[in-house]
């Protein structure tokens, strides 16, 4: 557990009236803090932080930039366009979030949005072909680069390769825009930049790839476009033929050659949400945590009420199998 801090006065009638009088005096003689403990403490200090002056909530539009090849048919683009903007709005109205501006790349041409991302990464050596393959092989990427001016979130659409029902393309689209959440809220911005073979400096893959999912689907069951019951349905099958351990899948590395990988992370934070009353708070607050400069592992257990390795010995024991 975390080492207990100093609580100064008024962190201190926070916890009082939050906690009560008596669990107050049982935080302050704490050598070491309970993660209850710690969340109260960590949400009395948010609260009695000197106040800061509130950005404005954007709208969607105001959000959304839309950077788009003109060779896209005006429908096609006027479909993404609908989508990003839906995405937005569900993120901000069901997390509580205020986005701020990113960019939207889209194209049926690997080179055109490989000149774009490039203008991101102007260090990448042969950065044009480099990122041209790699857009040729996915769907979609999205992040935030420490660019040459200033720092700039985007999502890259590669629709050639979209395929699937139109369920599966507008949840690719929340997906991604969860991505620039994640990137938006803890700043770490050359995270997703790390070896394959290395666990990411916002948290493992399973983790990362996972909130992204499930999140996807939790949006889209608010506004009425599938059911968690459905999602589930989706999940599980696909889940349970996989043998590897979660804990196998903290690298990029560790997902190579396994089919339905993603679903496998999803019912893993379904079951992590479960237990944190099935709300997006605790996701918000590991983002928080490590915008804060918390390493991942931190994060995760004064967000998620324990530590990783615990949830993986509890994950392992519910985990669907076949």
């Amino acid at each position: 557990m975390a080492d207990a801090v100093p609580i100064d006065a008024a962190v201190k009638k926070c916890l009082e009236k939050s906690v009560g009088k008596s669990a107050t005096r049982s935080i302050e003689r704490a050598k070491k803090l309970t993660a209850k403990q710690q969340r109260s403490v960590d949400a009395c200090k948010r609260s009695t932080a000197p106040t800061t002056t509130i950005p404005p909530l954007l709208t969607p539009e105001q959000v959304s930039i839309f950077d788009l090849d003109p060779n896209l048919d005006e429908s096609e683009a006027a479909l993404l366009k609908e989508r990003t903007l839906l995405a937005v709005s569900a993120h901000q109205q069901y997390f509580g979030l205020r986005m701020t501006p990113f960019t939207t790349n889209a194209s049926r041409d690997a080179n055109w949005l490989s000149n774009r991302d490039c203008r991101r990464y102007p260090r990448l050596v042969d950065c044009q072909n480099s990122r041209a393959s790699f857009f040729s092989q996915i769907w979609a990427v999205a992040g935030c680069s420490p660019a040459p001016v200033q720092v700039e979130c985007y999502q890259v659409l590669n629709i050639g390769n979209f395929s699937g029902d139109d369920f599966q393309k507008i949840k690719v689209i929340f997906h991604e825009v969860h991505h620039v959440v994640q990137y938006q809220l803890h700043r770490d911005y050359i995270s997703g930049l790390a070896p394959s073979s290395a666990v990411r400096g916002d948290g493992p893959d399973w983790l990362i790839e996972g909130l992204a999912e499930w999140s996807a689907f939790w949006l889209l069951s608010q506004i009425g476009r599938t059911t968690m019951i459905e999602a589930r349905s989706a999940w599980v099958p696909y889940a349970a033929v996989i043998s590897k351990a979660l804990s196998a899948f903290e690298a990029v590395d560790g997902r190579r050659s396994i089919d339905g990988a993603y679903r496998l992370y999803a019912v893993a934070i379904d079951e992590l949400m479960k237990l944190n009353g099935n709300t997006p708070k605790s996701i918000v607050t590991y983002y928080q945590l490590l915008g804060e400069k918390n390493p991942w592992p931190t994060a995760f257990q004064r967000a998620f009420g324990m530590p990783v390795q615990d949830f993986y010995v509890h994950f392992e024991k519910v985990r669907p199998r076949s």
